[in-house]
């Protein structure tokens, strides 16, 4: 059995000095320090190394305490901030950009849900809870449409439960948007709240937020891993099976130019699988998926098909996990 570092990332941005420095992000210096870091207690690794091991069943020659960074979604950052910086050092990254952002150019209710998070808290702790009025009020309004929603207060006591990253009317806003409410109710309200909240034409925001389909491109040249992040952002395991299919399948047409279709890995979006989702992407070609479970990866011990990876504020200067 090898231990193994895999290591989270989305947004990596000079935030101090972006349009949005609220944003849950890592800050670009801070990243450099963690690589710094992780360059004199680990060994790095590139993805094709680990599915070797898996192909061969020998895990002998992946480096103990390796580890290896993941970056979620698709974003500009990626390409602008990590790359770079990965090229020069000479490491890779494996990228998991969501198809639909960069396929349509359509933001994704996902990144709709941060942008207004963001906002609120850079307004102060009045603007977040006048965005959790905003929400009942929006509720409110699909009940008068004679649509079935439980009680603001009920689903405010179910969903506003506080992690270890983010308060409790945070975690409220981010699950009543995600997934609590049905795929049409929660985008259309997402959609207001960012005009409400950001005040931006959401074409031209998504174009400035996601990468394209040429620095994809670019990068998988020069090395960087690209994998599957579903096609537009769901909560797979919680899909039926039609939808679920349909949504690996957009997703694999469109990154079949980055990805081997015989031997690709999945990220899950929210972390979130099932058994049947698994089941599945195996007939796919998936050779090996990656989850949100906050602790080091267990090669040959672990299910090859949800292996965990650290957040990266799990990973020093940050944290105190890696």
């Amino acid at each position: 059995m090898k231990q193994i570092h895999m290591i989270m990332y989305h947004y990596v941005r000079d935030l101090k000095n972006s349009a949005y420095p609220a944003i849950k992000g890592l800050d670009k210096a801070l990243f450099e320090e963690q690589i710094e870091y992780l360059l004199k207690h680990f060994h790095p690794l590139r993805m094709e190394d680990i599915l070797q091991a898996y192909r061969e069943q020998d895990f002998s020659s992946v480096a103990e305490n390796g580890f290896l960074l993941t970056f979620d979604d698709g974003y500009i950052d990626h390409y602008e901030v990590v790359y770079p910086i990965l090229k020069k050092i000479g490491i890779q990254g494996a990228f998991f950009p969501n198809a639909m952002a960069l396929k349509e150019h359509k933001l994704l209710t996902v990144n709709r849900i941060h942008f207004i998070l963001a906002e609120a808290e850079v307004r102060g702790r009045e603007a977040m809870t006048e965005l959790v009025q905003d929400c009942f009020g929006e509720m409110d309004g699909c009940r008068k449409q004679g649509l079935e929603i439980p009680a603001n207060e009920a689903l405010y006591n179910e969903l506003a439960v506080a992690n270890r990253w983010d308060p409790a009317e945070v975690i409220f806003v981010k699950r009543l948007l995600q997934n609590a409410l049905p795929e049409d109710i929660r985008t259309e309200i997402a959609k207001r709240l960012f005009q409400k909240y950001v005040g931006r034409e959401e074409s031209d925001f998504a174009r400035e937020l996601y990468l394209d389909t040429g620095q994809m491109r670019q990068m998988r040249e020069d090395g960087m891993f690209f994998g599957l992040h579903g096609y537009d952002h769901y909560w797979l395991g919680k899909l039926d099976a039609p939808a679920m299919e349909q949504d690996i399948e957009k997703a694999l047409a469109f990154m079949k130019d980055v990805i081997n279709p015989n031997e690709w890995v999945m990220n899950y979006p929210y972390g979130n699988y099932s058994d049947v989702v698994i089941d599945y992407i195996k007939t796919k070609g998936c050779a090996l998926g990656v989850s949100v479970e906050a602790r080091a990866a267990k090669l040959g011990e672990d299910n090859r098909f949800a292996l965990p990876r650290w957040d990266c504020n799990d990973v020093y200067p940050k944290g105190t996990m890696v």
